[in-house]
């Protein structure tokens, strides 16, 4: 999985990758805009196009608020 870490100078997108390496990945090679976050499809799986995988990044969205908020819970029992 192709994760945006963050944008760098709106030129370059620094992603992680499989959770295990980091990239940066030029924003001219993204068919569209781009946010931290985003999961991103390499399109031909040479490198050369990515698109934003619109259904992973809001199901990773709705985990990680999911998460947040169990812990802001368990917090709030202390």
């Amino acid at each position: 999985m192709i994760i945006v870490d963050r944008i760098e100078n709106n030129q370059i997108a620094v992603c992680e990758i499989d959770g295990k390496t980091m990239a940066d990945i030029p924003l001219s090679k993204i068919s569209k805009e781009v946010h931290d976050g985003d999961v991103l499809i390499d399109e031909r799986g040479d490198g050369t196009s990515y698109t934003v995988d619109v259904a992973k990044t809001a199901q990773r969205r709705a985990e990680i608020t999911e998460l947040f908020d169990r812990i802001k819970a368990k917090n709030k029992k202390r």
